[in-house]
């Protein structure tokens, strides 16, 4: 499988959440799920899914309900911080 390339960062993002949400409770600094949720009623356990395998929690083959464009979500969420 070739490698996506990503519009940001992982730091990019990580900083963006924790600015928008002032959580950094998970490993490494990351945003726990409830406050991701907490952002906008809009987000889907899809783009929760596409977080965790941006962040590389988990590979592709282990999340089972990934959107078809996960820098598309990756952008949602980025589009969300900066509206907080």
């Amino acid at each position: 499988m070739q490698k996506t390339k990503y519009t940001y960062t992982r730091e990019e993002v990580k900083k963006a959440l924790a600015r928008a949400t002032e959580c950094e409770v998970q490993h490494d600094g990351w945003t726990c799920g409830t406050c991701f949720f907490a952002l906008s009623k809009t987000l889907t356990n899809q783009d929760w899914q596409a977080l965790l395998l941006f962040r590389g929690d988990y590979a592709e083959n282990e999340l089972d309900n990934l959107p078809p464009d996960i820098d598309h979500s990756i952008k949602l969420v980025m589009a969300l911080c900066s509206h907080e």
